[in-house]
């Protein structure tokens, strides 16, 4: 067999490749490790297709004037504290969707505006016949009979058209009302927005990391599907993602970190209902914390040596 010194080195360099980017998974297998799953969100989610934006480059990833603007406009799907299925995870070129419950209303094929079907009905032909005949005519008692009938046959056709007009509005608030429900069943979804391309090394345990401000993961994991109120623990770690030396880590409780500070010397609360942004200060020796919770859940600290 000749020897090829270009398959030479395309071998090598593979033999040569870190143990990690062997073992990086696909975008399907990560899918498959979330779909079917059971998990809790912990923030109420917009009852739409469009779902909750976070902004993967920022702090605080969580885009809450578009989130607060979907609340208002959709309404509720699910609510801070229940449990869903995660139903799809995709995977685009800049960002991932992570669908809950059916992924939200609005997607192809659900029908997003009830349609009024009502047309006003158009003259009849005698109609016509009867004001052309009521225009020629000019015996008065001739033009009184012509009369007569056109005004009965208008009639007619004024009551028909009420009566379809009255068909078509309640039919089509039958529609409205049920669009509305079908919204609020129709789950929703998170939506990972990154400034360049998704990672393509992500691992099920960075998407998690990524997530547990928004989503408890303990159910998936075995353990009891938590009430309203639940504080979650901290998630599995990213790589590299193990506690500070300060002792805290993103996805933390308030209790947790409690645990670890003491109370807060001040506590501010702030946010629309069913995403409450807490910012509590702490203070131990000769250090001090700034923490901001969301909904209970650690998503970012500072922190200052005296």
């Amino acid at each position: 067999m000749r020897f090829q010194p270009r398959e030479f080195f395309l071998t090598l360099s593979l033999l040569l490749l870190p143990t990690s980017a062997l073992l990086a998974q696909s975008p399907d297998a990560v899918s498959q490790y979330f779909e079917g799953k059971q998990v809790v969100v912990l923030v109420d989610m917009p009852a739409t297709q469009k779902g909750v934006d976070l902004k993967m480059d920022r702090p605080n990833p969580l885009d809450a004037g578009s989130y607060g603007s979907r609340l208002k406009g959709a309404g509720v799907a699910i609510h801070n504290g229940e449990t869903v299925m995660v139903t799809k995870v995709k995977f685009k070129d800049k960002s991932i969707e992570f669908q809950l419950g059916g992924g939200g209303y609005g997607t192809f094929g659900d029908q997003t505006v009830a349609q009024n079907n009502y047309k006003p009905a158009e003259k009849s032909d005698r109609e016509k016949e009867l004001e052309r005949q009521l225009q020629d005519e000019t015996d008065p008692d001739r033009r009184r009979d012509l009369q007569r009938e056109l005004d009965y046959v208008r009639s007619k056709r004024e009551r028909d058209d009420a009566r379809n007009k009255a068909i078509a509005d309640h039919q089509m608030a039958i529609d409205n009302d049920r669009i509305a429900q079908a919204r609020l069943q129709g789950g929703s979804r998170f939506n990972l927005q990154y400034a360049g391309k998704v990672p393509p090394d992500l691992t099920p345990q960075q998407l998690m990391a990524a997530l547990a401000p928004y989503i408890s993961f303990s159910p998936a994991q075995g353990a009891p599907a938590p009430t309203q109120g639940y504080a979650p623990g901290p998630p599995p770690p990213a790589a590299g993602g193990a506690p500070d030396a300060s002792g805290l880590q993103k996805g933390m409780s308030i209790e947790q970190v409690e645990q670890l500070y003491g109370a807060p010397l001040t506590h501010q609360e702030s946010g629309p209902q069913g995403m409450i942004t807490t910012t509590n200060t702490y203070a131990r020796s000769n250090t001090s914390v700034q923490a901001s919770f969301v909904n209970g859940v650690l998503v970012q600290y500072s922190i200052a040596v005296h």
